[in-house]
C-alpha cells in the first residue's frame, strides 16, 4: 500500500495546474496595486515599485503580470538597468512554467543586454533554467550540453550565481537519465562553492535535490544535515523579507514532505503528523497545486500506515473532483486503493460499489489517459519532429517549384506594376511640362501687356503733373483762388499716384531679381490680422469696412512681418475719392489640420474688385503673390465671382 501511494506522488511530480478561484482572487489583487502603479509618477520611482512587485510575487498568476510590467515600462522609459530586470523576471515566469520556447527567447533578450553593460548572473541563471526546461521535456542530451555550456560561459566571465546555476541544471540532467551517483557528486560540488554571494534560491534547490537523492538511496544519516540546512535557509530569508513569503512556500512545503517522508521510515507518527500540520499550514491559493496534492498523498500514506480508514476515505473523497479533473490517468489507481481502503474497513458493499463506479467510467478514463500517454510518447521520443522532417523532405521538390513559380509570379507582377507607374509618371510629366509651359507664356504675355500698361499709366499721370504745373505757371493767367486750389489738388494727387505706382513697380522688380530678401520670423497672424483691421480703420480717406471671421483664436506661422502686414493692408485700405462707395469686405480665415495650411478667402476687397480696370492693382497683386508664392501658398483672384469679387490665397502652417 505505501508503495502504490508513493507511486502516485512520483507520477504527480512533474505536473501542475491553476484553480479558477485562485485566478480570480489574483485578478483583483492585481487591479488594486495596478491603480497605485498609475499613480505613480513615471520616472525611475514607478520602475522601482514595478521591481519590487516583481519579486515579491513570483508565482502564477501574478509574476507575469508584474514582470510584464516592468519590461514594458522600461521600454518606455529608456532604462536599461530595469529593462535587464524585466527580462529576468520574464524569463523566471516561464521558467515556473517549463515553457523551453519562450524561455529561450528571454534568454537572448538577456544574452544581448550581458554583452552591452557586462553583467552576466541574469544572463547565465536563466539559461541554467532553460537546461532544466529542457530536461524536464526528456530531451537529455540537449539539457546536459546546455547546461555544461552555461559552466563554461560562467567560467570564463567570472560569474558565481551562474556557475552554481549551471551545476544544478547538470544536476537536473544527470537525474532525469538516472545518473543518479553522478547527479548526486555535482550538486555536493556545488554545495562545497557556496559563498555569502550564493542566491538563497540556488542554495535552496540544491540542498533540496542533495536532500531528495539522499532519501531515495535511503541514506537518511546523510540526508538530515542538507535538509536541516534547508530548514534554516528558508527560515532565516522569510523571517527577513515577510512581503516575499509567498514565493517560498513551494520549497517550505517541499522541505515539510521529506520531513514526513522521512519519519514515515522510522514509523516516528507523531513527528509526520507535527510535519503534516506545518505543510497544511502553509497551504495557500498561491501554492502551486502540485505541492498541494503532495500533502495530501502524504496524509493518506499516513493514515494507511495508522489503520485511520475512515480518514483515508475522507481524504481520496476531498482530492477526487481534483485527481478526476486534472489528473485523470491517476483516477484508476486511486479509486483502487479506496476500495482496497474499504475492504480492509469492512465495507465490502462500500468497496464493490467503488469498483463499479471505477468500471463504468474507466472507458473515458482509458480514452483520456491513451491521450495522454501518446503526447508524453512523442514528447519524449519527437515523433512529431520526425514526422514533420520526413513530411519536409518528401515534400522539399514541390515546395521548390512552388517556390521559383511564387518568385516569378511576384516579379511578373512588380513589373507590372513598375511599368504602370512609369507611364503615369510619364504622362504627369509631360502634362506638368505643358501646363508650366502655358503658364510661363501666359506670365510673359501678362508681364508684356503690364508694362505697356505701366508705361501708359506713368505719361498719364505725368502729363496731368507737367501740364497742371505749366498752367498754373504761366506769368499772364488769371486765376481765381479756387481753381488755383483745384488744380493743386489734381497736382497732388496724380503725383502721390506716380509716385505709389512706382514704388510699386521698383519693389516688384526688385522682388523678382532677387535684390530684396524675405526675413523669416514666428509671428502671431490673429495680432497681425487685428493690427491691419485697426489702422484700415484709422485711416481716413480709407473707403473699406473690413470684417474678420474665424474659429482661430491664436495660431503662429512664419513668415516676412513686414511684408505680410503690407498685404494684409493693401487687401482692405483703399483710397479712391471718385467712388463714395463704401465696400464691406470680409476677411474669412479657415485652417485645415489635414493639409496643413490656412485658408484665406477675402470677399469683396477692391484688389478683387478693381483687379481689371486699375494698374496699382494688378502691381500690387503681383507683389502679394509673390510672397505668398515664395512661402509655398497659393495665391488666386476671383473678380466674377458669384457673392460678390474674391480673392483667395492659402499659406502653409510651419
Amino acid at each position: 500500500m505505501k508503495k502504490f501511494l508513493l507511486l502516485i506522488y512520483i507520477s504527480m511530480g512533474s505536473f501542475s495546474f491553476l484553480f479558477g478561484g485562485d485566478k480570480v482572487e489574483g485578478i483583483h489583487y492585481r487591479d488594486s496595486l495596478q491603480k497605485v502603479i498609475e499613480l505613480l509618477p513615471a520616472d525611475s520611482t514607478r520602475l522601482s515599485y514595478l521591481e519590487r512587485m516583481a519579486y515579491c510575487h513570483q508565482y502564477p498568476p501574478l509574476d507575469k503580470f508584474f514582470a510584464a510590467s516592468l519590461w514594458e515600462e522600461s521600454i518606455r522609459q529608456e532604462n536599461a538597468y530595469y529593462e535587464n530586470l524585466g527580462a529576468y523576471y520574464m524569463a523566471t515566469c516561464f521558467d515556473k512554467r517549463h515553457d523551453p520556447d519562450s524561455l529561450s527567447y528571454w534568454v537572448d533578450k538577456l544574452k544581448e543586454m550581458a554583452l552591452q553593460r557586462g553583467t552576466y548572473d541574469y544572463y547565465l541563471e536563466q539559461k541554467a533554467a532553460l537546461s532544466r526546461a529542457q530536461a524536464s521535456k526528456r530531451k537529455v542530451e540537449k539539457a546536459i550540453y546546455t547546461a555544461k555550456d552555461v559552466l563554461e560561459e560562467a567560467i570564463r566571465y567570472r560569474s558565481h550565481n551562474g556557475e552554481i546555476a549551471a551545476y544544478n541544471s547538470l544536476a537536473c540532467a544527470y537525474s532525469v537519465s538516472s545518473r543518479r551517483s553522478e547527479s548526486l557528486e555535482i550538486l555536493i560540488k556545488a554545495h562545497k562553492r557556496f559563498t555569502e554571494r550564493t542566491k538563497l534560491s540556488l542554495r535552496v534547490d540544491i540542498l533540496s535535490r542533495i536532500a531528495g537523492n539522499y532519501g531515495n538511496i535511503g541514506q537518511d544519516s546523510a540526508k538530515m544535515p542538507y535538509l536541516q540546512e534547508m530548514t534554516e535557509v528558508l527560515q532565516e530569508v522569510m523571517t527577513k523579507e515577510p512581503e516575499a513569503k509567498n514565493n517560498w512556500t513551494n520549497m517550505a512545503i517541499d522541505c515539510q514532505v521529506k520531513y514526513i517522508m522521512h519519519f514515515l521510515n522510522k514509523k516516528n507518527f507523531s513527528q509526520v503528523q507535527e510535519h503534516i500540520e506545518k505543510a497544511k499550514a502553509l497551504l495557500a491559493p498561491h501554492v502551486d497545486p502540485v505541492f498541494w496534492l503532495n500533502v495530501q498523498l502524504m496524509q493518506l500514506q499516513y493514515f494507511s500506515q495508522t489503520r485511520e480508514y475512515d480518514k483515508s476515505i475522507a481524504l481520496i473523497d476531498e482530492v477526487t473532483p481534483v485527481i478526476l479533473k486534472n489528473y485523470v490517468y491517476t483516477f484508476g489507481m486511486l479509486m483502487s486503493y479506496k476500495a482496497m481502503t474499504q475492504k480492509d474497513k469492512g465495507d465490502i458493499e462500500g468497496a464493490i460499489t467503488t469498483l463499479r463506479y471505477l468500471i463504468h467510467t474507466q472507458d473515458s478514463l482509458n480514452n483520456a489517459f491513451s491521450a495522454s500517454q501518446l503526447d508524453q510518447v512523442k514528447e519524449v521520443y519527437h515523433i512529431d519532429e520526425l514526422l514533420l522532417e520526413k513530411q519536409k523532405i518528401s515534400n522539399t521538390n514541390l515546395i521548390r517549384i512552388l517556390s521559383v513559380l511564387a518568385i516569378l509570379f511576384v516579379l511578373i507582377f512588380f513589373f507590372y506594376i513598375y511599368t504602370r507607374s512609369l507611364s503615369r509618371k510619364i504622362v504627369q510629366s509631360e502634362k506638368a511640362a505643358a501646363e508650366a509651359a502655358a503658364r510661363s507664356e501666359a506670365n510673359n504675355r501678362a508681364k508684356e501687356r503690364l508694362r505697356t500698361e505701366i508705361s501708359h499709366d506713368i505719361r498719364i499721370s505725368l502729363n496731368a503733373v507737367v501740364g497742371f504745373a505749366e498752367l498754373l505757371m504761366e506769368v499772364d493767367a488769371d486765376f481765381d483762388k479756387e481753381s488755383k486750389v483745384e488744380y493743386g489738388k489734381i497736382i497732388q494727387e496724380n503725383a502721390e499716384q506716380l509716385l505709389d505706382y512706382v514704388n510699386n513697380i521698383l519693389e516688384l522688380s526688385r522682388l523678382e531679381s532677387g535684390k530684396i530678401k524675405y526675413q523669416q520670423e514666428n509671428c502671431d497672424l490673429m495680432e497681425m490680422c487685428r493690427e491691419a483691421i485697426d489702422r484700415a480703420r484709422q485711416f481716413e480717406k480709407n473707403i473699406v469696412q473690413p470684417f474678420l471671421q474665424t474659429t482661430i483664436q491664436e495660431i503662429s506661422i512664419t513668415t516676412d512681418r513686414r511684408n505680410f502686414l503690407a498685404l494684409l493692408r493693401s487687401l482692405i485700405i483703399f483710397k479712391k475719392e471718385s467712388n463714395t462707395d463704401i465696400y464691406r469686405t470680409i476677411i474669412h480665415i479657415e485652417q485645415h489640420e489635414a493639409e496643413k495650411k490656412l485658408v484665406f478667402r477675402v470677399i469683396n476687397t477692391p484688389l478683387a474688385k478693381d483687379f481689371q480696370g486699375n494698374r496699382t492693382t494688378l502691381v500690387r497683386n503681383e507683389i502679394n503673390s509673390h510672397l505668398i508664392h515664395y512661402f509655398g501658398g497659393t495665391y488666386e483672384v476671383y473678380p466674377n465671382d458669384s457673392e460678390a469679387p474674391t480673392l483667395i490665397f492659402t499659406y502653409p502652417l510651419s
